[in-house]
């Protein structure tokens, strides 16, 4: 894993695993399954998404996607996961470690498919990478940026110990092309752990 600056750090683990979700690389037999999330979704993820912008997309592109995502994690370039059902038969979402925030840091995105929204899924999935993250040798902090009008996706790091360290005014477009602010919460080595599964909800 390469940084912004300074000497490559190790990588992220390749599976993740908690008590209702597998992490893990996208392959290129997720590809249809991984269409079908995004084509359900696509009104759900595309407010906060800029990806989503231009879905629905076809079977060629989302497996070219896929296999740049793939490409990039095995190179420790950036770390994209596909979120799985436990049996690792149904796509749940995508999230990722990114390395995108200078050294020392790493970034958490994360979307769920649109039936299976407010069933504590992203907190699992940002909970996990978390810890996942901040375990990494080097790693110091983990990062969440959001919309402040993504209430949802707010209350997740605020759920799980993280601290709103800045308000980045306009410094995104929402894919309508208006401007919007970013908030920018962070959780560092040393810090409170994040909550425990059971207590999660």
């Amino acid at each position: 894993m390469q940084h912004q600056s300074g000497a490559p750090l190790p990588s992220p683990p390749a599976r993740v695993e908690t008590s209702r979700l597998v992490l893990r690389p996208w392959t290129p037999a997720e590809a249809p399954l991984l269409k079908s999330a995004v084509d359900i979704s696509v009104d759900h993820l595309r407010p906060w998404m800029p990806w989503a912008a231009n879905a629905p997309f076809s079977i060629a592109e989302t497996e070219e996607h896929v296999a740049r995502l793939s490409t990039a994690f095995h190179a420790g370039d950036d770390f994209a996961y596909g979120v799985l059902s436990a049996d690792e038969s149904e796509v749940v979402g995508g999230s990722g470690l990114h390395p995108r925030i200078g050294r020392g840091g790493l970034e958490i995105g994360y979307w769920i498919r649109v039936d299976l929204t407010r069933r504590g899924y992203a907190t699992e999935v940002a909970r996990a990478l978390t810890e996942a993250g901040l375990a990494v040798a080097g790693v110091d902090r983990v990062e969440i940026h959001c919309d402040p009008n993504n209430t949802p996706s707010r209350r997740i790091p605020e759920r799980l110990g993280y601290r709103l360290v800045e308000t980045r005014r306009a410094d995104k477009f929402t894919p309508a092309g208006d401007p919007r602010d970013t908030l920018v919460f962070r959780i560092s080595n040393g810090a409170q752990p994040p909550l425990t599964r059971k207590n999660a909800s």
